[in-house]
């Protein structure tokens, strides 16, 4: 969980130990969200949160007021933090990354103090009252000793957002890649496609349409197969005799529009091919020379790994203008690209069983898949994957390095810490987090939760 989340669950821990009181001190604010609605009382202690619920606590006097300056200073962290949701995928986001754990784990231990705190004081009542007594009466808290600790608290997270501010108003832009990386989409793929065959062909069938209109996107988190996907309908030997020209540009975080448009031309006008990727042409130029290039002509442009809207609005423009209804584009992103020439849309889902095993089977032992005396264990171990291709995939390619027999296939499954998986969550990382560092603030707060499997 990030700060973000961090400070939503000290909001909670302290509206709780106040509003749990006989006493109105603190009215409800309407900008509080309640911590089911975000999971932030997943991060609380259990043996706290069923104390606060189940007895009726009494701070006393002037202890309410002590905590009111923190729970203030959660109220404009929050609004700090979530101004990150408004800046572009294409800054580099380490150094917000640090600061934001610096405050994280401040907030963190502030919290587990207080929690220590009121827990230190009602245990002792509660186990002075005898059994039938204990649902009835409330518990007194003294948090006036705490007066230092959130002074101290309170002007340290507000250095810590200088800082925060400071590193997020400077954050360096990504750097851009050549041309000829964002052109190969890797040829043709031997290998079949396992799961999915549906949306292969439901997306494959829309694109051959002449009625339907210009845009298909697939859509899906990292790591769930839309790149495969996409290179499988590219491939395919329908849509490489329908259309006269096909595109593939990796679009990633960074691209900037007439690096977009280049990547294109260079792959309609390969006699161009040198010039495109080397030169510096003026976007208009590039534009009018795309129109010229396509006159007529059926083009397939797929746009891979699409981030924000704004690095195709040139490619929208062209589809809009629709070239005689012969331009068809298709798009993979990680989250919804809301576009005003998109119509066809597909969400992924994760593998079922079967397809998972399937597929291991297959990236093991080839098309033959898993021999009867693994047939069980490769299932298991599937299983474990939870659905996701790419973690399946990697995982495969770990097994095909080591031992392949039951004996050393059960040690993978029972071991508590297997070097196979955790090699493999180590490797997919590198896809997986980059898509978490740039979700909303409020999403960070429970993406995590459900990451990994237990390994």
């Amino acid at each position: 969980m990030a700060a973000y989340g961090a400070a939503v669950s000290l909001k909670n821990t302290i509206q709780r130990i106040l509003q749990s009181s006989r006493i109105s001190l603190v009215s409800p604010s309407p900008q509080i969200v309640p911590s089911a609605d975000y999971g932030a009382a997943t991060f609380l202690k259990n043996t706290i949160q069923c104390i606060l619920q189940l007895f009726c606590i009494l701070p006393a006097p002037p202890s309410p007021h002590i905590l009111q300056p923190a729970y203030d200073e959660m109220e404009r962290l929050q609004k700090v933090l979530l101004k990150l949701d408004e800046t572009s995928c294409s800054k580099i986001r380490t150094k917000v990354n640090a600061a934001d754990e610096l405050i994280k784990e401040a907030v963190w231990e502030f919290e587990d103090l207080l929690e220590s705190h009121v827990l230190h004081q009602i245990l002792p009542q509660l186990e002075s009252r005898s059994g039938g007594e204990r649902d009835k009466l409330s518990f007194s808290v003294d948090l006036q000793s705490l007066q230092h600790h959130v002074d101290c608290f309170v002007e340290m997270v507000k250095m810590m957002e200088e800082e925060y501010i400071i590193e997020m108003e400077n954050m360096p832009e990504e750097e851009g890649e050549p041309v000829s990386s964002r052109i190969d989409s890797g040829g043709m793929i031997k290998s079949k496609m396992v799961g999915l065959s549906d949306e292969f062909q439901k997306a494959r069938d829309y694109l051959l349409e002449e009625n339907n209109n210009n845009n298909y996107s697939i859509i899906g988190m990292a790591g769930i197969g839309k790149t495969t996907l996409a290179k499988h309908i590219f491939e395919d030997p329908s849509i490489r005799s329908h259309f006269e020209f096909r595109a593939w540009v990796r679009v990633g975080r960074k691209c900037e529009s007439n690096e977009l448009l280049r990547c294109v031309l260079a792959q309609v006008d390969p006699k161009a091919y040198e010039m495109l990727i080397q030169g510096d042409d003026d976007e208009e130029e590039l534009v009018g020379r795309l129109k010229e290039k396509l006159k007529g002509k059926k083009c397939l442009m797929v746009l891979d790994d699409v981030w924000e809207v704004e690095a195709i609005n040139r490619i929208e423009e062209l589809v809009e203008e629709n070239i005689g209804g012969r331009l068809r584009v298709l798009l993979t992103s990680r989250r919804k690209i809301e576009s005003n020439t998109d119509a066809g849309q597909k969400v992924l889902r994760l593998l079922n069983a079967q397809e998972s095993k399937d597929l291991l089977g297959e990236k093991v032992f080839g098309e033959e898949g898993f021999p009867i005396q693994l047939e069980e264990l490769g299932e298991m171990i599937a299983w474990k994957c939870e659905g996701l291709p790419l973690m399946i995939v990697t995982v495969a390619e770990l097994l095909s390095k080591v031992d392949k027999t039951p004996k050393y296939w059960t040690e993978i499954l029972i071991k508590q810490r297997s070097p196979v998986f955790v090699d493999a969550y180590n490797q997919i990382s590198e896809v997986l987090f980059p898509s978490y560092d740039y979700l909303p603030q409020f999403l960070k707060m429970i993406s995590l939760c459900g990451s990994f499997p237990s390994i």
